[in-house]
């Protein structure tokens, strides 16, 4: 069975979005978290305009502080893998570009930019790291969401991780930054033969996660 033909199966497109059906299928219903990819890497370029997209999507106070970290080279590749989850590792591994995304706990200092007349709140928030570090790390799990959905509307598979070693990624990647990381991904264009992320699983229904009060 196709990843289609099972997504058509498992849930059909929804009447009345303003996406076609086909774009509900892209994003939502065909999209899966790979571990199998095409062969073929994901230019820089690729993940910047994602960026540049996705950036618009609403957070607090308007601010940016998802980063996202391309680790490229041989070092950071081998950071990434090397504080994942041992389970995690060979998956990692398969992914032709991974991404480490994180928080950038001095986000307040770009206020001038996404949030002009806001001078007094970078100073309140300068003042209260751990504020802002919370209002940093919510903000970046946000922006993470906007951050799939975008990659996978430019034709991209991916698998988020949220089991390594924080400390030791942080140590080896960012330790002379305000960054610290939040969540890996495994991104390449999708394999035509397999997505390697097994039988579909189930999802609670609209009656279970949406209440009218």
């Amino acid at each position: 069975m196709t990843n289609s033909e099972h997504a058509h199966d498992f849930a059909p497109p929804i009447d009345g979005l303003a996406i076609d059906d086909a774009t509900q299928r892209r994003l939502f219903l065909e999209a899966r978290s790979n571990t199998e990819f095409a062969e073929g890497d994901v230019p820089d370029s690729v993940i910047r305009n994602v960026f540049d997209l996705i950036k618009w999507g609403p957070t607090a106070n308007n601010t940016t502080p998802m980063r996202v970290a391309i680790a490229r080279s041989e070092a950071a590749r081998s950071a990434v893998i090397d504080n994942a989850l041992e389970g995690n590792r060979a998956k990692l591994s398969n992914a032709p570009v991974l991404l480490v995304v994180a928080r950038d706990d001095r986000f307040h200092d770009h206020f001038s930019v996404t949030s002009p007349g806001s001078e007094g709140s970078a100073e309140r928030l300068e003042a209260a790291p751990e504020r802002r570090t919370t209002m940093a790390t919510t903000g970046s799990w946000l922006q993470a969401g906007y951050l799939i959905v975008g990659l996978r509307a430019a034709g991209l598979a991916v698998r988020p991780y949220g089991g390594f070693d924080k400390e030791g990624l942080d140590n080896a990647l960012f330790s002379d930054t305000s960054w610290g990381s939040i969540a890996l991904l495994g991104v390449g264009y999708p394999s035509d033969s397999e997505h390697g992320a097994g039988p579909r699983k189930g999802r609670v229904s609209n009656d279970v996660g949406v209440a009218s009060l």
